[in-house]
């Protein structure tokens, strides 16, 4: 009896996070990312370095080899309160990875 073993690539992923100060504006945001392929991974409800209160949410979808320039679907979102909230993308290459902030 023989066992063969399958060897597959290992599947690459790319990562987001986003940044917002009300569950509607976190919500809407993410319908939107989830209709470009993105998946929530995480998210937690924190206190910022000036005492506010936000949502910070985690997101990664499978990457297509090359790295993007911006990701689809994340970009600059404005808030319910009328401020922008920037969303900023982190990307893996080759297991490092590096923090991109438009």
């Amino acid at each position: 009896m023989t066992k063969t073993a399958v060897i597959t690539a290992q599947q690459r992923w790319e990562y987001l996070y986003t940044v917002r100060r009300s569950e509607l504006a976190l919500q809407d945001e993410l319908n939107e990312l989830g209709q470009h392929g993105w998946e929530l991974v995480g998210f937690e409800y924190y206190k910022d370095a000036k005492g506010v209160m936000g949502w910070i949410a985690f997101l990664k979808r499978p990457s297509t080899g090359s790295k993007p320039a911006a990701a689809e679907g994340a970009a600059d979102h404005e808030q319910h309160d009328g401020t922008q909230q920037p969303t900023r993308e982190i990307v893996a290459e080759d297991d490092v990875f590096d923090v991109k902030q438009e």
